[in-house]
């Protein structure tokens, strides 16, 4: 499609957007509902991400056209907004439409303006490349129809007109394109006649009834005999029925009854399990072919997931439907040297009773003569393991009965009129069915959970599945279990995957000897991702090379079905996944073929990658490098564009590729790189402390320690020992987190740190200042902030004026207003919307020791929204503990507990002890302020246990008192 926006040539980002947009497009400015969209683009594949998927590709498809109304929206769907004339297809409509009006008026002259300015629209065929969708191959197929009825219409004004030497070029053209359709030979007789042409008029004759007499074996119809008649005779002014007899009758002529039936078909699989949805999908399609066009099926998918089995199984079903006979050759196209075309027809034809003497030499004088034995037949063809498009056109049957089944490992998505069927690996249920029709043993059903445990080792692969059945088929003395015991180590997990013939293996290597040098590089290298999906600058890192490259690389690693569309990210981005077993050989062919250092050098750029991007993350969201430490580790740029687009939501992007951050740490200790190792589990803290991620934390960094032990990286010791203390400082765990702050210290004034120690000493503060011991953690806090100052660390700076305004508020020093606003001015200076809610969390709970709650909930609410925004939770559950505590105070009971119980809901499942025990320490004033003892009690009892455990003195004792006031309300009068 080619788009222009203001004037300039635009590019749609995707093929999805310019399936939106061709899809809206033949809507002719109609609502389209979102369901026929999804439906249209995805069918089922994306189950209940589609409605996201179609609002993201919305937005980026508005951005596109620069101007959010060209798409509207209402309740229904969406809806293409535009003049006529800014839509081709529209406006050759539009324009058809009133050449016919004008042809209905007798007005030749306009008709033909009209129909020539129609005309000049096209550029080749409608939606060309996007036919893979349904919908657009019959809007396309329709705009083809109405191109040529306009063509037709045109050349017979131009007869009318008489400019015959005019249209005699273009007449030619048609008919060599279509050297059976009589109408067009008559029409170019018609105009070589009136031009003075007899003798080619008669040429033209002979040459069309020499071919209708080869291809079809039919003499030319009345129409055709009637000119060559009056042309012989000289008439002056010949006439042309221009809409009678046009089209070559349709009819099994070209077939004589003693023709062979041919039944090429392998044997069909007995046991085909977990397909029955497919096979009813594909039979019912073949079935219901329309007669002018053949029915046309290209069942696609990854190596081993039984396509063939399916399309045999479907062609055995149908062999009544096809009376004629059905074709088969298997055309090797996964490998690196598939079968030529013309050798399949070779084949076909003397199938089909051609003498071996009478096929012709050539591609397409061979896809000739096939396209004529099977006309008006009903034969059915299968076309197995199909390379492209280019290698099965040819070997397409012709209407009027026949029908087309195609496998292959690519979608074939520029194949016009094809109905395509991608096949995914079974349902976990399915899987088990086919192991246990495969070994036929009873007992598998008993032992559901090792029979489950084996399809997951097979990757729920039929063809792997096939294998492992067979194996205890074989072997009746071995269990279950043993064969799961087996498989369970990767590296021998493709050897026990192989059966006589069958092999997993195998059948990978045929689909890697077919790929490109790139695409078997990257194919090489993917095996090292050790995360469930990835985005496409991961496949640019892994070949050193643009993401855009890399991507044209991974697409043609889709079409190879090696990997596929795992959906769109957080942040819209498009990701990817590898089949486990896929994988496993990745990984041989890397060890394999991959050059000495390749592969450690394709790591430490993958793990530089996600070091720089997390980078670059942390600097958006803290507004420089600020409370954080870096190393000298290696970084690797994927580009200033790709950067931009992929941080422009940086808490989004760290979401999105969390467990990728994770296996980068651990891959980089593996590799002895030890400052990409602990920078990576340091910058990473941006993520864990905001969204939770405590196990991740504690992981990242332990194996960051043991990394930088291992090579004496003292600065990378310490910064891991500060990362387990600060760990340990958010799991309110101040007891464990000591030890670590105190390890740190001295190591990062070894390596004369001043960063470091300062951010250190900041955190051993906080430990001083819950225990009770306020002078010393005012002492601390001032060293740290002269320091930070010095480095430059404005972040911390205001964390740590934060820290000294919350011991001002807990013990009545000083006026904490001053610091506290200190703190917010310099966090919204560095739009560092995290940092200003905890500052404003600290102001709301001034304002409600000073019983001013309007100004303490309007605080908390700002908490709320800003972590909300973006993405803290533990921030959003300290907002709605703040609003909690306030409306209790106000006395506004059952919002107050709507808040509270939200907030402890929230703590409990982020772990967040301190959040919790506050909840249920305010929850039980809350319950003693409705007289509910028995709630009451409970509650506060269990926050006094907690804050003990915690070890926050403070607020044990306020528990403490909470419960005693409850024990003396309750408590009867003393006698007198």
């Amino acid at each position: 499609m080619t788009l222009v926006v203001d004037g300039q040539p635009a590019s749609l980002s995707s093929r999805r957007q310019e399936q939106l947009l061709a899809l809206l497009i033949c809507a002719q400015g109609r609502v389209v509902a979102a369901e026929t969209l999804i439906d249209a683009m995805w069918g089922e594949r994306l189950g209940p991400r589609a409605g996201k998927n179609l609002q993201v590709l919305v937005h980026r498809l508005r951005k596109t056209l620069d101007d959010p109304e060209r798409i509207r929206h209402d309740r229904s769907g969406y809806a293409l907004s535009a003049q006529t004339a800014e839509v081709d297809a529209w406006h050759f409509a539009d324009l058809a439409e009133r050449a016919r009006r004008a042809l209905d008026l007798k007005d030749l002259q306009r008709a033909a303006v009209l129909q020539r300015e129609a005309l000049a629209l096209w550029r080749g065929r409608a939606f060309a490349g996007l036919d893979d969708v349904t919908p657009l191959a019959e809007a396309a197929e329709r705009l083809e129809q109405d191109r040529r009825r306009v063509l037709t219409e045109r050349i017979d004004v131009d007869l009318v007109l008489g400019r015959h030497a005019e249209i005699i070029p273009e007449l030619i053209s048609m008919v060599a394109e279509n050297p059976l359709v009589e109408s067009a030979a008559a029409r170019l007789m018609v105009a070589m006649h009136r031009s003075g042409q007899r003798t080619e008029a008669l040429e033209t004759y002979r040459r069309t009834r020499a071919v209708l007499a080869e291809e079809l074996g039919l003499e030319p119809g009345p129409q055709l005999r009637a000119l060559e008649a009056a042309i012989l005779r000289g008439d002056a002014h010949i006439g042309l029925d221009l809409h009678a007899g046009a089209e070559p009758p349709a009819g099994p002529t070209a077939t004589a009854p003693s023709d062979p039936v041919p039944f090429l078909l392998p044997a069909g699989v007995g046991d085909l399990t977990g397909r029955e949805d497919e096979l009813r999908r594909l039979t019912s399609i073949l079935r219901d072919r329309p007669a002018a066009t053949p029915a046309i099926c290209a069942v696609s998918g990854m190596p081993g997931v039984g396509k063939t089995a399916l399309a045999v199984q479907a062609a055995h079903e149908m062999r009544d439907d096809f009376p004629d006979g059905q074709l088969y050759v298997n055309l090797r196209g996964a490998g690196a040297e598939p079968i030529e075309p013309s050798h399949a027809l070779s084949r076909f034809l003397r199938a089909l009773g051609v003498p071996g003497s009478a096929i012709p030499d050539g591609l397409d004088e061979r896809a000739e003569v096939f396209r004529a034995r099977l006309s008006g037949r009903r034969v059915l063809v299968l076309l197995d393991d199909a390379a492209d498009e280019a290698q099965v056109e040819p070997l397409i049957p012709p209407g009027n009965g026949c029908a087309v089944m195609i496998t292959s490992r690519g979608a074939l998505t520029a194949l016009p009129g094809a109905h395509r069927l991608v096949l995914g690996v079974l349902t976990g249920t399915a899987a088990v069915g086919l192991l246990s029709a495969i070994t036929g043993r009873a007992e598998l059903t008993a032992d559901g959970a090792a029979v489950e445990h084996l399809a997951e080792l097979c990757g729920r692969l039929p063809l792997a599945l096939r294998i492992a059945g067979a194996r205890l088929a074989a072997r009746p003395h071995w269990t279950v279990d043993r064969l799961v015991s087996r498989l369970a180590a990767e590296h021998d997990r493709l050897d026990e995957l192989t059966h006589g013939a069958l092999s997993v293996r195998a059948s990978l290597a045929l689909g890697y000897s077919g790929l490109t040098e790139p695409s078997r590089t990257l194919f090489r290298r993917l095996g090292l991702v050790e995360t469930p999906d990835f985005a496409g600058w991961v496949a640019a890192a892994l070949l050193d090379t643009e993401p855009r490259e890399a991507e044209d690389v991974l697409e043609g690693l889709m079409e190879a079905q090696l990997i596929e569309y795992a959906g769109l990210d957080g942040i819209g981005e498009p990701r990817y996944r590898i089949h486990d077993l896929v994988r496993l050989h990745a990984r041989e062919r890397g060890g394999a073929d991959e050059p000495p250092g390749a592969v450690d050098a394709a790591l430490t750029r993958l793990t530089g990658g996600y070091l720089a991007l997390a980078e670059q993350a942390h600097r958006r969201q803290y507004g420089g490098d600020y409370t954080v430490l870096h190393g000298d580790g290696p970084r690797w740029d994927c580009g200033t564009s790709t950067v931009r687009r992929l941080l422009s939501d940086p808490a989004g992007w760290l979401r999105s590729e969390r467990l990728g951050l994770v296996a980068a740490v651990e891959q980089a200790a593996r590799l002895d790189l030890s400052d990409t190792c602990w920078d990576l589990a340091m910058t990473a803290i941006t993520l864990f402390e905001a969204q939770g991620h405590f196990d991740n934390w504690r992981h990242t960094s332990e194996t960051a320690l043991a990394a930088v032990r291992r090579v004496g990286n003292t600065r990378g010791e310490a910064a891991m020992l500060y990362s387990l203390g600060t760990l340990d400082l958010f799991r309110q765990h101040y007891i464990a987190a000591q030890p670590h702050f105190d390890a740190a210290l001295p190591l990062f004034e070894a390596v004369n740190d001043q960063h470091g120690q300062a951010l250190t000493l900041r955190n051993a503060a906080l430990i001083e200042r819950v225990e009770g011991r306020a002078g010393r953690a005012l002492r601390r806090y001032r060293r740290a902030l002269r320091m930070l100052r010095e480095v430059g660390d404005r972040h911390a700076e205001a964390h740590v004026l934060g820290s000294i305004a919350q011991i001002h508020l807990e013990h009545g020093r000083a006026d904490a207003t001053p610091l506290l606003e200190t703190a917010l001015a310099v966090y919204h200076d560095l739009g560092d919307l995290r940092g200003a809610a905890q500052i404003l969390n600290r102001m709301g709970a001034l304002h409600l020791r000073q019983g001013r709650t309007e100004q303490a909930k309007a605080a908390y609410r700002q908490v709320s929204a800003a972590s909300q925004a973006i993405g803290d939770r533990i921030g959003e559950a300290y907002g709605l503990l703040g609003m909690g505590e306030t409306e209790l105070l106000a006395g506004e009971l059952d919002h107050a507990a709507e808040h509270l119980d939200a907030a402890l809901t929230l703590a409990d499942g982020l772990g967040e002890a301190f959040v919790a025990a506050r909840a249920r320490l305010a929850g039980g004033r809350l319950a003693a302020k409705r007289g509910e003892r028995e709630q009451a009690v409970s509650m506060l009892d269990r926050a006094i246990r907690e804050f003990a455990q915690i070890g926050l003195p403070l607020w044990h004792e306020r528990a403490l008192d909470a419960r005693r006031a409850l024990d003396d309300m309750l408590s009867p009068p003393l006698p007198y």
